[in-house]
């Protein structure tokens, strides 16, 4: 789905408000939810770009307004040093692309970011294309403790939440 539950959205809050970003990049924007959330706290203080991968999403969920820039395309083709910033967000994205993919993404994400904050499902869903978009379907489900695995394989993790649906991780290099 564009949009995202509303577990660890807090925990995401707090995180944010500490690492008090000047650049951040929210890879698979969606309906916009973390710029909603987080931005909002401090509108004038942060530069946002979006990467979401489905262009009829940018006028649906009036992205242009949410973002100081939206980029249309595919997170992963994305190259260094595109995820240069303060902070990216992948929020309740991984899922959507095939593990050895998400992989990737997550390496090129934190050499180049000081700060990554993660959310995945842990309670598995099974889920196709939304609104037509065939990148929304679930490709892979991780559990926290892989998350857990990955983002330990290279930076410090700084922060974490498992709830019921999600888990989320504050990274940084």
């Amino acid at each position: 789905m564009p949009y995202s539950d509303a577990e660890g959205k807090d925990t995401a809050l707090a995180w944010y408000d500490e690492i008090r970003p000047r650049t951040v990049i929210d890879v698979g924007a969606g309906a916009g939810t973390y710029a909603r959330l987080l931005r909002a706290r401090r509108p004038q203080e942060s530069r946002w770009t979006a990467v979401e991968g489905w262009a009829p999403y940018v006028a649906r969920f009036g992205l242009e307004d949410l973002y100081d820039a939206v980029v249309v395309a595919d997170a992963r083709h994305l190259v260094a040093p595109f995820y240069r910033a303060d902070l990216v967000i992948a929020g309740d994205v991984l899922e959507h692309m095939p593990r050895a993919d998400a992989v990737r993404l997550l390496g090129k994400i934190r050499v180049n970011a000081a700060h990554l904050i993660v959310s995945v499902p842990v309670l598995h869903l099974d889920q196709g294309a939304v609104y037509g978009n065939p990148l929304e379907a679930h490709v892979d489900h991780w559990t926290a403790g892989q998350m857990r695995a990955e983002l330990a394989r290279s930076g410090t993790i700084r922060g974490e939440s498992v709830g019921d649906v999600l888990a989320c991780f504050w990274w940084s290099r």
